[in-house]
């Protein structure tokens, strides 16, 4: 069309919804004027015999226009081009069907679609005067929700389906009459048929059937361009998605759920009519061919499939509608193939996420565990596995080995499973979860600490839990939040880690002086050191170097009592030590450990007990004042054991104030001593102002033996007497026969001079062999003159053996007042006792 055409001299405005056809055909009635005398004046070109004139000339007129057509019509008639665009396909195209503009075609194969042919409403050609909607082309349209009735497929006079082909030029096409060709030789040549289509008879359907229902909803998803109802409340989904998946299931109905099960959720008024088609209709024998693949033929049948598809998507959440969707694959699992995550790839293209995930959640009763976590069924979203390997990767590193043990504790079944064996397994399904990983390469990626087939064993003991569908949540919950948050701990670093260094028996020796901790014996010792291995790695204590493999009963049994020995100086004394082993690995910006937030848990019912429902200070009584196990205060607390020992690993009890008799033992009053004189205090008490042991003994009310002691230890350098600058404390045989019995000076001027008790000094005396004066004996010449020859000949003092095993312990030692602190400040080089 290049000529502009003359503006009409008579206008009409089309109906609401009326097709370009219908508009035509009416504008031709009100001029009085062949319908080829119109479609002339616009510029539309004719068929004629020649090949050469039926270049893009399409098969309906009604399909799609050209912008310049559109223009001449808009000319002509005084209409806006959106207005002309309204009456044809084009106006629904990527919305109710999609049509290939360039060739003016619908493609049949998607969304229903009808490149030819109408239903219709004979009511609605009663009152419009025959016009005709645009909507009724459209393959989603079955019923008239303003007349409550089916749509008609075809004249029921010629049983052919309307407006397929052009109606005649050379006639001023008559309203409400079949326009087919004529069914009699005798009748008239441009009158087609003839028939009165208002006389159409069709199943009235009563207000509120669920078919007007359905039929209201495609109308509503195709007017607003969007489906944002049932499934698609939380995700509204666009309108080519949401009828792409309105035809899938569909199809499926038409095409596999057998009758038996069609009439237990289609209407039955509609299954009847269904089932039971007029055997001579040409229709039929077209509904029968691949059924639903393309637009159903019979209205009847596109409203059966669309009420039992929209009574699945209706559904107010993804896992109701899965459990309708799962009723109808149970019923077609006979007829169908093949049923698994993947077969809904078959049932059409373009489908929306929400409906691959309705179909996960009807699948998940029948899918293993681990394909359950894979496909996150237990969400309220389900969707396919879509981490790539790297990504997999990247969450290994947040990941230790075995689970977290505040969530271990949680998602623990009372029987069934030992947490030392589900642990390493939750933290492999972690891996799983959303990834194609395999069970054994999710174990490697974590240090190998279960295998593929112990994974599946135990994913099927938890699976026969009741509380399964919350166990699989939490671990969705948590996988999701790993991925989005950073983790400040990269436990594939620590897994390659050297832990051979760790906690070496001097350094636990030490911190048991310095925190009044029993040291035990070497299995407490290496118990502790496993522990802390097992804090630091988050590999299992199992795996820690010098693991005493052969006795693991005896092994986890003392962990268990040595739960309740920890204090919280002592978790702060190792927890500066595992400071100071990665800082040798230069890891110096990791925390020790770290845990994931319990409040993921929110909200869901697991198998495993509550810590935080523990009382803690009535824990910590029994545990301190009563002497209870932990065992015991699992029984009392009706928990587990894996519930106390978490919650004294976190909450470590407060060490009891001990016996003087116990302190010796422990080593517990130099601890006090240090607790009361740090370091820096004694350095300035002593080194600054000059102050001498005895000061500080009075002003702090600790003894001078434990001062010198802690001196030693704080590398404080103490002040020699004036007779002697190499063996401070030690008297020597020589020295005290020349003071006491050549120079016959009193043992209490002895004494004071080298800093002792005269009781001290009198020992020394017995130590020698010295024999003493008795008391005034200074009045005695015998006793105040020895003969020289005396002193120079006596024998050697038999304690002279005493004193060689004086050597094997630290020379403060022999500064001593009584045997009870001489075995305090011996208490770590005697051998140690089981507590």
């Amino acid at each position: 069309m290049t000529a502009v055409p003359r503006t009409l001299p008579l206008r009409l405005l089309p109906m609401p919804g009326e097709a370009l056809d219908s508009w035509l055909e009416a504008l031709a009635r009100r001029m009085n004027t062949p319908l080829g005398g119109v479609l002339s004046h616009f510029g539309f070109p004719t068929r004629g015999r020649s090949g050469n004139h039926l270049r893009d000339i399409p098969p309906d007129w009604t399909i799609a226009l050209r912008d310049h057509e559109t223009a001449a019509i808009a000319h002509a008639t005084g209409l806006t081009p959106a207005m002309i665009t309204a009456m044809t396909l084009a106006f629904y195209n990527q919305r109710a069907l999609s049509i290939d503009v360039d060739r003016r075609h619908v493609n049949r194969r998607v969304l229903w679609g009808r490149g030819r042919g109408s239903r219709f409403c004979p009511d609605c050609l009663t009152t419009s005067g025959g016009r005709w909607q645009m909507a009724w082309r459209l393959g989603w349209a079955f019923a008239c929700p303003l007349h409550h009735r089916l749509l008609a497929d075809n004249c029921p006079n010629c049983d052919q389906v309307q407006r397929e082909r052009p109606r005649s030029g050379k006639a001023v096409p008559p309203p409400s009459i079949c326009g087919n060709l004529r069914a009699h030789p005798d009748g008239p040549p441009t009158g087609g048929c003839g028939f009165d289509l208002t006389q159409t008879r069709t199943l009235l359907l009563p207000a509120g059937h669920p078919a007007l229902r359905a039929q209201q909803r495609l109308l509503e998803i195709i007017e607003s361009g969007t489906a944002a109802f049932g499934v698609y409340s939380t995700t509204p989904q666009p309108a080519l998605s949401a009828l792409a998946d309105i035809r899938a299931v569909g199809g499926r109905i038409l095409a596999d759920l057998p009758a038996d099960a069609l009439t237990d959720v289609a209407p039955p008024e509609l299954t009847s009519l269904h089932l039971s088609p007029d055997p001579t209709s040409r229709l039929a024998s077209r509904a029968a061919d691949r059924p639903g693949f393309m637009a159903p033929p019979r209205a009847v049948s596109t409203a059966v499939a669309v009420t039992v598809a929209l009574r699945v998507l209706e559904q107010p959440d993804l896992h109701q509608a899965g459990a309708l969707l799962r009723d109808l694959l149970e019923a077609m699992r006979e007829d169908l193939w093949q049923i698994s995550t993947t077969s809904i790839d078959s049932w059409g293209r373009g489908l929306s996420p929400t409906l691959n995930a309705v179909h996960l959640a009807a699948l998940a009763p029948s899918l293993r565990p681990s394909e359950q976590l894979r496909h996150r069924t237990a969400t309220a979203t389900p969707s396919r596995p879509h981490l790539t390997e790297t990504q997999v990767t990247k969450r290994a590193r947040k990941i230790p080995s075995t689970f977290w043990p505040s969530w271990t504790v949680r998602l623990t079944p009372a029987k069934g499973v030992y947490p030392r064996v589900l642990a390493p397994v939750l933290a492999s399904t972690l891996l799983i979860t959303s990834s194609k990983t395999t069970l054994d390469d999710a174990a490697r990626h974590l240090g190998a600490i279960t295998e593929g087939i112990d994974i599946s064993r135990v994913l099927q003991l938890l699976h026969d839990h009741p509380n399964w569908p919350d166990i699989t949540t939490a671990l969705t919950r948590l996988a999701d939040h790993i991925d989005a948050h950073d983790i400040p701990i990269n436990y594939q670093r620590r897994r390659r880690l050297d832990y051979t260094g760790l906690l070496p028996h001097e350094q636990w020796i030490e911190i048991c002086r310095r925190t009044g901790t029993p040291p035990g014996h070497w299995r407490r010792e290496q118990i502790i050191r496993c522990r802390l291995f097992h804090r630091i790695s988050g590999l299992p204590p199992e795996a820690a170097p010098g693991y005493a493999a052969a006795r693991q009963a005896e092994f986890r049994a003392e962990a268990a009592r040595a739960a309740a020995l920890r204090t919280p100086e002592l978790v702060r004394e190792l927890d500066q030590a595992a400071r100071e082993f990665l800082a040798r690995h230069r890891i110096r910006h990791e925390p020790v450990t770290w845990q994931p937030p319990t409040t993921l848990l929110d909200g869901l019912n697991l198998p495993g007990p509550e810590p935080a429902r523990i009382d803690i200070p009535h824990l910590h009584q029994l545990i301190r004042q009563q002497g209870t196990t932990v065992n015991q205060a699992a029984e009392a607390f009706g928990t587990s054991i894996e519930a106390i020992r978490l919650v004294l690993d976190e909450h470590p009890a407060p060490a009891p104030p001990p016996t003087e008799a116990v302190a010796r033992a422990t080593g517990g009053i130099r601890h006090q001593a240090r607790q009361k004189l740090p370091k820096k205090t004694f350095a300035r008490l002593y080194l600054d102002q000059h102050k001498s042991l005895n000061q500080i003994a009075t002003l702090t009310g600790i003894s001078r033996q434990t001062l010198t002691r802690l001196a030693h230890e704080y590398d404080i350098p103490l002040r020699a007497g004036p007779q002697d600058y190499r063996r401070r404390g030690t008297i020597e045989r020589d020295w005290l026969i020349e003071q006491y019995v050549r120079c016959r000076r009193t043992l209490p001027d002895l004494a004071r001079e080298k800093g002792m008790s005269t009781a001290n000094m009198a020992r020394w005396a017995h130590i020698h062999n010295i024999p003493l004066r008795g008391r005034g004996g200074a009045s005695h010449d015998a006793a105040l003159r020895v003969p020289d020859k005396t002193a120079e000949m006596m024998p050697m003092p038999e304690g002279e053996g005493f004193e060689r095993k004086l050597g094997q312990v630290p020379e403060e030692a022999c500064v001593v007042q009584d045997s009870g602190t001489f075995r305090e400040h011996c208490d770590l080089h005697l051998p140690s006792h089981r507590i």
